[in-house]
This record gives structure tokens, sequence and C-alpha cells, in this order.
């Protein structure tokens, strides 16, 4: 059977670069990057968009509908691990920073229990090293201050609760201010990715 890892956790948490080392395994692993499809999406409605572009302009550019097809090919697709066998790791963050303050924009119930993650990991780090990142890499992105930032970490935290509550997945929150090479061992120890990838 296939497994289905929810990968989730603020910005600049690291979860692209994770994602990056996973696919170099040798393993047989998918990884879904929200934010890559969800690009293409609006891109087709709206002309070329980069991932850069709506980190800078988010909600006045993504629409409900836009997530929500998104959001179906993602089932789909997680409903093709689950027949072929495999492992898919989604790579997605629903908390959005916004010049209003946040927005989340989460899955229904029924979209949740459609994909039904085995694992929910959420990366988490300190205000003082995401600002670094952001500074050193803005990739679009505004800086916020520390407060929205650690704000926008306790929301992605309780998002990926409420999900592993609701759909009762093991659900583990990784320090992600630890050397890539350590967040890397960790989250395959606790996905269980670490003993399929040692033969």
């Amino acid at each position: 059977m296939g497994r289905i890892i929810y990968l989730t956790g603020a910005p600049a948490t690291g979860k692209s670069t994770l994602t990056e080392l996973l696919t170099s395994l040798p393993a047989q692993i998918r990884v879904f990057t929200y934010s890559k499809e969800l690009a293409r999406v609006v891109s087709e409605r709206t002309g070329p968009v980069t991932q850069q572009d709506m980190r800078a302009k988010s909600a006045a550019l993504i629409t409900r509908q836009d997530v929500e097809q998104v959001d179906r090919e993602l089932i789909a697709v997680a409903a093709m691990i689950k027949k072929d066998g495999g492992t898919l790791i989604i790579d997605s963050h629903p908390v959005t920073i916004e010049t209003f303050g946040f927005r989340v924009t989460p899955f229904s119930k029924a979209q949740l229990h459609d994909l039904a993650p085995n694992v929910i990991v959420c990366l988490y780090a300190d205000p003082r090293t995401l600002s670094d990142r952001i500074k050193a890499n803005p990739a679009g992105r505004p800086l916020p201050s520390a407060s929205e930032l650690d704000r926008h970490v306790t929301l992605q935290c309780e998002i990926a609760s409420i999900y592993a509550f609701e759909i009762g997945a093991e659900l583990f929150f990784l320090d992600a201010g630890k050397p890539g090479e350590e967040v890397l061992q960790n989250f395959l120890k606790v996905s269980k990715l670490l003993h399929s990838n040692s033969h």
C-alpha cells in the first residue's frame, strides 16, 4: 500500500530544501509541491505566474477556486499512490501572511478524509532563524516582524494538529532550526522512510 505524508510549516522553515533532499533518495518517492501546482493553475487563468509572484501577492492573486482545483488534483494523485504503492510527500502550507493579517485555506473535512495522510510532519523554527533565512533568500517573500513570524508558526502548527486529530494521523513537530542533514534524518525516522531507504 502507498503512504501519504503531509509536510507543512511556515515559510522559510525549509520544506523545499527538505523535499529536494528527499527526491534524491533511492526510493519510490513522489513530491507534490502545492505552491508549484498552484502557480500552474493560476497561470492558466491569468497568464504566466511564478511561485515568487504568489509569495509577493498571495490573496490578491490566488482565489479559493484555484485552491480547490489543486486540492482535487492532489486527491487524485494520492488515490493513485495508495493503489499503486510508493510514497507521496505533500509540501504545503495553508496559512499565508497577508497585508490584512493571515489567511487560511484548509482542506474541507471530506477532502481531508479522501487524502487521509498516514503521517503529518510540521516544521517549526524560532523567529530569528526564519527572519535570517528570508533576508538571505527573499524569493518574493516580504519580511514580517518577529511577532508575525511567531504567529505564523503557531497558526501553521494548529492547522497540522486539527488535521491530525480529525483523521487520526501520526503527528510530529520537527525543529527546523537544526542543520539540514539532521532535519532530514529526523524526518526519515518519524515518517518511517528511514528503514525503506536502508536497503
